[in-house]
């Protein structure tokens, strides 16, 4: 097959292709880069001065060398822009602000009061994100590219392309054009998405490329999957794909908020959690101020509360079942888990893990089993703004010299 590829195209793939080899490595040179790519040496070096040029690499002193002159050494600078991340959950909320490298400068999390309205909700929602981004925005350190964008993550079917949010199946919140709302408030370019996929985003960035197949579990109020796929994150025809925390694992289950039967989510979230409190004995934990749910059942598990144990157990057996299921189906290099259950992992990882050498098939019974960074949702958000705007060059494709 033959690709037409004209000289602007071939440039900016170019470009792409040096400053992924320089992004990727803690320093290296342009000699390096040149073996790495293929692209003969002159290329190479106007592609770096451009690159310096932008302030987006930058030459910090001499290699060494085994005869001849000392390479110098180019460093990718990692605070030439910083972008905002938003984690909207049930409960509450988590902002960031980091730099190119998801290295997080500023952080804040509030709490969300529940509203049985769903325009009640969205309001409020509104107004708390235009508050909390703007006291991100006066944190955000001076850079060569300043502020890249808002990217803001929500717990439900999103689609990314058009910064629509679908459905919030534990809200009620339906059809909202998001992106538009907030479009109209900030300068800056807005992307909405759904809470996993940012999340494995951002595990996917943070193991420096190595691992290319990867699955993150976002367990909290419910269940969200977001998939990487070659290096890349897979959204489905219609950019909803990751939606198993609604597959079915009873066929005659309990009632979903979705509307389905036997939903994962039923029986591996903060809902059933509750649910197996009842069913072991123990008594709902009373509401304490500044404490989710989770971590009141987490503290009276880590004092030796046997329900609360069980309860656990119960949980990480049903997270198990759900796992197993997307390794056999997708079979990814690694699966990390978040959200707020991933806090308990001294009680629920043996128990998946244990369910995990039953269901999985043998191939997938060795995939690493990993806790994700606390921030994971709100980093990811802020790595895919940047990812969208100041890293925009094409990235399919091999370098091509001439």
């Amino acid at each position: 097959m033959t690709i037409n590829v004209d000289a602007a195209g071939m440039r900016r793939i170019n470009l792409s292709t040096v400053l992924s080899v320089i992004r990727g490595k803690r320093t290296t040179s342009r000699i390096d880069i040149s073996q790495i790519t293929g692209l003969n040496k002159a290329t190479v070096s106007y592609l770096v001065d451009e690159l310096i040029q932008e302030q987006l690499v930058q030459e910090i002193g001499y290699g060494s060398s085994s005869g001849g002159r000392k390479p110098v050494l180019l460093k990718f600078n990692a605070n030439a822009a910083y972008a905002i991340g938003v984690d909207i959950q049930i409960t509450h909320m988590t902002t960031v602000v980091s730099n190119t490298r998801g290295e997080v400068v500023y952080r804040q999390t509030k709490q969300l009061a529940a509203h049985e309205q769903a325009a009640l909700y969205q309001e409020k929602l509104v107004e708390m994100i235009l508050v909390e981004v703007a006291a991100a925005m006066k944190a955000t350190p001076p850079s060569p590219h300043g502020l890249a964008g808002i990217g803001v993550a929500l717990p439900g079917i999103v689609n990314f392309a058009v910064g629509t949010v679908y459905y919030l199946p534990n809200i009620n919140v339906a059809n909202w054009d998001l992106q538009s709302v907030l479009s109209q408030h900030f300068k800056v370019p807005v992307f909405i998405d759904n809470d996993a996929n940012c999340g494995a985003w951002c595990e996917f960035q943070h193991r420096n490329l190595r691992v290319q197949n990867l699955v993150h579990i976002n367990a909290g109020v419910g269940i969200g999957v977001g998939v990487i796929v070659n290096g890349q994150l897979y959204r489905g025809k219609d950019g909803l794909a990751g939606e198993f925390g609604h597959m079915t694992i009873a066929a005659i289950g309990l009632e979903c908020s979705c509307g389905n039967y036997g939903c994962w989510e039923e029986y591996a979230s903060e809902r059933s959690l509750l649910r197996y409190i009842r069913e072991s004995g123990g008594k709902k934990p009373q509401a304490a101020s500044g404490w989710s749910v989770v971590e009141q059942i987490l503290y009276e598990a880590q004092h030796d509360n046997r329900a609360y144990i069980r309860a656990f157990h119960t949980l990480g057996e049903y997270l198990g079942v759900g796992i197993a299921n997307i390794l056999n189906g997708l079979n990814p290099e690694q699966v990390t888990i978040g959200g707020m259950l991933s806090r308990a992992a001294t009680f629920i990882l043996p128990e998946i893990e244990r369910v995990l050498q039953h269901r999985a098939i043998l191939l997938n019974k060795s995939t690493p089993l990993m806790i994700a960074n606390a921030n994971a949702v709100a980093i990811g958000a802020a790595e895919l703004v940047i990812d969208q705007t100041l890293f925009s060059y094409p990235k399919q494709g091999n370098a091509i010299d001439t």
